[in-house]
């Protein structure tokens, strides 16, 4: 006790006016400050140094590829841009299964034209809408599935598109070592702090999935760029949750993925990109649609989500607490910390931008990574109380 007194005595000779309070936070900002280094030195910075080399001999063959493509009414850039850059794909055996599930005849004849242009290569199945009742993604997933001729599936989606003519080939090459084969899908560059914005919310988000995967515990992939084998699929019986229109890439993938069965590619020329439609309310609102699968995950899933971003706001809390109970000169030891920390996440994700060919946002990651914890918690809300019937079938 009288240790105590001594210690009080001296942080108030210091300048220090409520000495207790600015001891604590200060104590408990250096434990948040190690916590932060374990995320980001030993979770997130294994991804940059990952090689997806289990098992694989250069001489090793890759199998055939069926990739599968659901595409609906509107999807005439799709066919006359995307399409050409998916037949064109520098790989010795593949197909493009479509699934057609618009209700546009016009579609249907390109289709077929270009079917008759590409036979070896080009595969449609007609799965006919009804205007008043649209069927799921799962369903027509399933159809392709059926349809396709190959036993290795890669699935994207008619937004996306390759960055280079060796993405199928770069992807199949995870076939050799897994079943399941997650890839990245990064959002278009264009200008402007929305699409940057929106950009580094997709790369910080797969991040987070992707290391998890790298570490042997993977809770999803992204539908945009993903594959696996028809005989996991069917061996698993399929989708899981089929009332729901989502969950074809995380509640599914959780079902199927074992720590040995999955492999994750992390190459610039093996990543796709999504066209951006609007701005940051369009993409506020495709979190939050897809979001709602989350509250379906395990217990492991979920804590291992919240843990990163509840650590991370009590780490700027404590920051801003000590910097408003320290007086002026001592305000350097809180700004430190947080400058140690930005400044190691920033080469972190620089890093790991390499591997993913993602790069010219990372300075806004500086505010993006204060709002993320604030933002997650008022999706999560929004959420809760206003549910999405859209999700259901």
């Amino acid at each position: 006790m009288e240790y105590l007194n001594l210690l009080y005595n001296d942080l108030i000779e210091l300048g220090i006016a409520h000495p207790y309070l600015a001891l604590g936070l200060n104590t408990i900002l250096i434990a948040l400050f190690f916590i932060q280094l374990y995320y980001y030195l030993s979770v997130y910075g294994s991804i940059p140094h990952f090689r997806n080399n289990r098992g694989i001999r250069k001489d090793m063959p890759t199998p055939p590829i069926s990739v599968i493509i659901v595409i609906r009414e509107n999807s005439y850039y799709f066919i006359e841009e995307t399409l050409p850059l998916l037949l064109q794909q520098q790989y010795d055996a593949f197909e493009i299964v479509l699934v057609d599930c618009s209700y546009d005849d016009e579609i249907a004849e390109i289709l077929a034209e270009k079917r008759a242009e590409y036979p070896e290569l080009l595969h449609v199945t007609r799965f006919k809408q009804q205007l008043q009742h649209e069927h799921s993604i799962k369903l027509a997933l399933t159809v392709g599935i059926k349809a396709a001729r190959y036993e290795h599936l890669l699935f994207t989606t008619p937004d996306c598109v390759p960055t280079s003519d060796k993405w199928i080939a770069l992807m199949a090459k995870g076939f050799i070592s897994g079943d399941i084969v997650i890839g990245y899908c990064g959002i278009e560059q264009k200008k402007g702090g929305a699409n940057r914005w929106i950009r580094c919310s997709r790369f910080i988000s797969s991040v987070r999935y992707l290391a998890s995967a790298v570490r042997g515990y993977t809770y999803r992939g992204t539908l945009y760029n993903i594959g696996y084998t028809k005989s996991l699929y069917f061996g698993n019986k399929g989708f899981t949750h089929l009332n729901m229109g989502i969950g074809v890439d995380d509640l599914f993938i959780q079902k199927i993925a074992t720590p040995d069965n999955v492999s994750v590619i992390m190459n610039p020329n093996a990543t796709v990109r999504q066209f951006q439609y609007g701005g940051i309310g369009w993409w506020y609102a495709l979190c939050k649609y897809f979001g709602y699968a989350y509250r379906y995950y395990p217990g492991k899933a979920k804590r291992a989500l919240r843990s990163e971003l509840v650590f991370r706001f009590l780490f700027f809390g404590a920051v801003a607490g000590s910097i408003i109970v320290l007086p002026l000169l001592w305000m350097a030891i809180p700004l430190f910390f947080l400058f140690i920390r930005l400044l190691l996440v920033e080469l972190t994700l620089r890093k790991i931008g390499k591997r993913l060919g993602e790069h010219k946002f990372l300075g806004t990651y500086v505010l993006y990574d204060i709002w993320a914890p604030i933002g997650g918690l008022i999706i999560g809300i929004d959420r809760m109380f206003r549910r999405n019937k859209a999700i259901w079938r």
